[in-house]
């Protein structure tokens, strides 16, 4: 009967009609949803699926930090499998998949990936043209996209920045790009259009503006916005949607929410105690009690580090060089010195009390700074919690002891506050 299930579940996922059946259904559903944005990423999701699953146009598998603009420019459908994990984590389904490839991938690596090589297994993702991905932040991803483009037989483009900013690493960044942009032409038969990827750009620019706009709101006290929201739907938008129309609409209709409660006075949590910066890109996206425990304890997670907004307005006159420009300003790449300065301009520009580093199982490359960044932090009398988890995979969660670190963290917050 299981088995039965699966198959039923996979025929109606793999059908783009079922998202156009969907959509309707859902826009009624969401329509008591007070946050519009919310709207759009269900929404952007949905669209996604159908026309990946439709293949009406090309469909690209790509990395969590590849330009995006870029993949839009080429006139594709971007598919991020990645984020697709986390969605599948959210309704408490990553279980299975994470199983199904257990034979195949060593259980120390990322979670996410190990879901997605499941579900890809099973047949529940639409299969890809192409594979691009970048070896940026993420070691993990080079080899784990490979394998993906071996499994679907298609071919795998990869973007390798320099670990170093400067002058020559960015013409040889420019270089790559176009390597990798006129490759991709190529291979899917499309014509490089220079005037897609400027109006990719100058989208990307304008969803920038927003982004910058809602920043500058979160600063507010109390809290208008949640991190736990923060983690989830919109930073799986600053992913995926940046250099299309749908990326502006979304930014927009946050913005225009978190200024609603800011002019309201309207904090997220009734009472606001403790004001709390979260670091690494992910939490936990199936059930858990996290964000329950600090919110019980008047913790407001008041920013994220995944939404930190690095990169210089583009210059649609100019792709090429701004996109260059903005994957070098990845603070997260090249020495730990550039993540500390933006964590700390972070932790003054939001008012923040304490800091939780979410250690990602398998992210070694966030998890091997954690204790660095305590230290600089500790010096300066700010309370830090590593707090070790898994963002997709339910049985690496342990209830009592993050509850247990968790309050331990929390009196220290407070000892602080007591003087």
């Amino acid at each position: 009967m299981r088995d039965l299930g699966i198959r039923l579940l996979r025929f109606f996922i793999r059908r783009a009609e079922s998202y156009t059946l969907l959509k309707p259904l859902l826009s009624l559903y969401l329509l008591r949803e007070g946050n519009e944005a919310f709207r759009h990423w269900v929404l952007f999701l949905l669209g996604n699926l159908r026309e990946a699953h439709r293949h009406s146009k090309p469909v690209i598998y790509s990395s969590a930090f590849f330009p995006t603009e870029l993949i839009y420019a080429l006139g594709a459908v971007p598919f991020l499998p990645e984020i697709f994990a986390a969605v599948v984590a959210y309704f408490d389904w990553s279980r299975r998949p994470i199983a199904v490839a257990t034979g195949e991938l060593s259980s120390d690596l990322c979670s996410f990936h190990r879901s997605v090589m499941g579900l890809a297994r099973e047949g529940f993702l639409p299969p890809p043209d192409l594979v691009i991905s970048s070896s940026q932040i993420c070691d993990g991803a080079n080899k784990f996209f490979s394998c993906l483009a071996h499994l679907y037989g298609v071919p795998h483009l990869l973007l390798d920045p320099p670990y170093h900013a400067g002058k020559t690493a960015r013409m040889h960044l420019l270089s790559q790009m176009r390597e990798v942009f006129y490759e991709a032409s190529r291979l899917l038969g499309i014509r490089p259009d220079g005037g897609r990827l400027s109006q990719a750009l100058r989208l990307s620019g304008e969803a920038r503006s927003f982004i910058e706009r809602v920043n500058e709101l979160r600063r507010t006290v109390p809290a208008p916005f949640p991190g736990s929201e923060g983690l989830s739907y919109v930073a799986g938008m600053n992913f995926y949607s940046l250099g299309s129309p749908e990326g502006v609409r979304f930014y927009r209709a946050l913005s225009s929410h978190i200024e609603r409660r800011v002019k309201e006075g309207k904090g997220y949590l009734l009472q606001e105690r403790y004001r709390l910066l979260w670091l690494h890109h992910i939490r936990p996206y199936y059930p858990n009690g996290i964000f329950r425990i600090l919110e019980e304890k008047r913790a407001a997670v008041v920013f994220e580090e995944p939404n930190h907004l690095f990169w210089p307005p583009p210059d649609p006159e100019r792709p090429w060089e701004s996109l260059a420009d903005k994957v070098l300003s990845n603070p997260w790449t090249g020495p730990l010195s550039r993540r500390i300065r933006i964590v700390e301009e972070m932790i003054e520009k939001y008012r923040v009390d304490g800091v939780i580093h979410f250690s990602h199982w398998g992210c070694r490359q966030s998890s091997g700074g954690a204790g660095v960044i305590g230290d600089v932090l500790k010096k300066k009398g700010i309370p830090y919690l590593i707090l070790p988890g898994d963002g997709a995979d339910p049985d690496n969660y342990s209830p009592g002891q993050t509850r247990t670190r968790l309050e331990a963290f929390l009196e220290m917050l407070a000892e602080v506050q007591r003087g």
